[in-house]
């Protein structure tokens, strides 16, 4: 969204700049892209989604009511539709974000907040001067109009979303460089003072040129006036090329804070995951151990019961196979008896008897 809502400006402000004539319309555009992108990087970049989204739709409102203003109006001219347009399309682009990302929040109403929140705290002076969304307000609007399970605050800023902070920055930063510029040298020939020192040397030029047949005459005076002019030339070209470098020093100094803040944010953030997954680890390691313990005792358990079920088996087995030996035995010494008997009856006694 932030490089979408930087290009949509910057393409509208460049249009304005080539197709109006007036040079206080392309100066007014110029002035609304390096006003409005610095803004929309500082609400989008916010490391809290809801923040970010609500602080961002603020300042939609916030910018649309100050364009809206007739000095402000006045200066874009016919080319306002353009910057209109422009507006209304971000507006839409955000509310179908919100949608997106929070299908039960009720947008009609949270649109309305946003809405009033932003005409309570218009924009005054110039657009770098807006007022940020309170803190309050945002955590208010959350809870009331995003609710607790929307999806937009389950976005977390990753490895990617730095990324894209820097390639931001690294994209934009000269772009503003060179618009502040432009703007210095537009100011600088429209002032007043510099107007009347240019005339004053068209006056020294033609001077010059009625006393040109007396310049073998004052020689002394020709290079007077050409060491001050010169001198002149140099204070200016050095107080620009001064202003630029500090310019750029500021800007990279800038970049090289954001990107030590952006380091150390990661690092950070890789620690707390370290730990996180410390932690996870370690209490997974002891469910398993748990488990495997709770397992090794209903495995010795489960053996138990098998021995003791396996030792009665082995005992009813023995009883039945003596009980089964003993009436065999006694089956044995019957049926031994009977024989001794009969053969004692037949063969012993059957002589005497006769």
């Amino acid at each position: 969204m932030l490089a979408l809502y930087s290009a949509e400006i910057e393409v509208a402000a460049d249009r304005i700049i080539s197709e109006s004539p007036s040079p206080a319309t392309q100066r007014q555009a110029l002035v609304w892209k390096a006003e409005a992108i610095p803004v929309m990087q500082t609400s989008m970049l916010n490391t809290d989604p809801v923040a970010a989204v609500l602080d961002t739709w603020a300042f939609i409102f916030q910018m649309t009511a100050y364009m809206e203003r007739p000095a402000v109006k006045q200066k874009f001219g016919e080319s306002y539709p353009v910057v209109a347009e422009t507006l209304r399309n971000m507006d839409a682009e955000m509310e179908q974000l919100v949608r997106v990302g929070a299908p039960t929040a009720n947008v009609a109403d949270l649109r309305q907040r946003v809405s009033a929140w932003a005409e309570a705290h218009p924009i005054q002076a110039s657009l770098t001067g807006r007022q940020s969304a309170d803190p309050d307000v945002i955590r208010k609007v959350e809870q009331s109009d995003l609710g607790m399970t929307t999806s937009i605050k389950t976005l977390a800023e990753g490895l990617g979303d730095f990324t894209a902070r820097l390639d931001s920055y690294n994209v934009y930063l000269p772009r503003q460089a060179r618009w502040q510029a432009e703007l210095l040298l537009t100011d600088f020939t429209h002032d007043p003072q510099i107007s009347a020192g240019m005339s004053n040397l068209a006056l020294l030029s033609d001077s010059a040129a009625k006393i040109s047949g007396n310049i073998e005459q004052m020689p002394g005076l020709v290079d007077q006036t050409r060491k001050a002019f010169k001198a002149d030339v140099d204070s200016e070209r050095l107080s620009a090329q001064a202003f630029f470098q500090e310019e750029i020093l500021r800007i990279l100094y800038a970049l090289q804070q954001e990107r030590i803040a952006t380091m150390d944010a990661v690092h950070g953030e890789r620690l707390a995951t370290t730990a996180e997954i410390r932690e996870e680890r370690r209490a997974a390691m002891e469910v398993l151990r748990g488990q495997e313990i709770a397992m090794m005792k209903e495995f010795d358990e489960v053996s138990k019961r098998a021995i003791q079920d396996l030792d009665t088996r082995e005992r009813v087995l023995i009883n039945y196979f003596f009980l089964r030996a003993l009436g065999l035995m006694l089956l044995t010494l019957v049926l031994c008896s009977l024989l001794a008997w009969v053969f004692l009856r037949r063969f012993v006694l059957a002589p005497g008897s006769r």
